[in-house]
């Protein structure tokens, strides 16, 4: 394993990493019976790749529009008619998104050992109420996006937000993501990696260097820093 013994700071992606995104399919299988979790991942990988183009074109989408432009699509190629409100309803339900089931404990952990921030591409007020649902608002020193710079992951000025906020160079602020795009694209722009693999998914193969750390859950990511 990659020597942390510099790190001092953990950065965190937040939805797909801490945030349980998936557990909203139960919601959309209450009015679409089967669709929800194919309609999750279509859903969150198509927010990705909306943000991938704003970078690509040098423009930017602000998150709220482009999360229901995103779910326009996602709805669409799932066959799924879903009125203005519901579609209201299922993106309000970020706000009170559960955690994974490691969270809690993994983050009192390595809180003890390190100053953790989140750095996200969402909105820090809908992290912040889905942090107090889940009673772990008080592991974070802060919550940063990158919105105020009105750019998107994984653009090296987004991981700049970071460095910038916390106030430590790159190399003691360790980068962790649960999702293979953010992970890649910490890692070039500098930051010591975790990739917490949750489902045995594979890494994005662009002959990129691997993550330093890959963990399945939080708890083993205490586990392996030592917290």
């Amino acid at each position: 394993m990659t020597d942390f013994s510099n790190v001092k700071a953990l950065a965190f992606d937040y939805f797909g990493t801490i945030g349980n995104k998936q557990a909203l399919a139960s919601m959309v299988d209450e009015h679409f019976p089967g669709k929800g979790t194919a309609f999750m991942k279509l859903w969150f990988a198509t927010i990705q790749r909306y943000c991938f183009q704003n970078g690509m074109m040098e423009r930017y989408t602000p998150w709220e529009d482009l999360t229901k432009a995103a779910f326009k699509l996602a709805a669409f190629e799932s066959e799924m008619e879903v009125p203005d409100d519901l579609r209201d309803e299922l993106i309000a339900a970020d706000e009170t998104l559960p955690v994974y089931d490691d969270a809690h404990d993994g983050l009192f952990r390595l809180a003890n050992k390190y100053h953790l921030y989140v750095l996200s591409m969402g909105s820090a007020a809908m992290i912040k109420k889905s942090q107090d649902n889940s009673a772990i608002a008080g592991f974070f020193v802060d919550i940063l996006t990158t919105q105020e710079a009105a750019v998107y992951k994984p653009g090296r000025r987004a991981y700049e937000v970071g460095v910038e906020a916390i106030g430590m160079p790159a190399d003691q602020i360790g980068f962790v993501s649960g999702n293979s795009f953010d992970v890649l694209g910490s890692k070039n722009f500098g930051f010591p990696t975790i990739w917490v693999r949750r489902y045995g998914q594979p890494l994005d193969d662009l002959g990129s260097s691997e993550p330093d750390l890959i963990v399945g859950n939080l708890e083993e990511m205490a586990d392996a820093l030592g917290a």
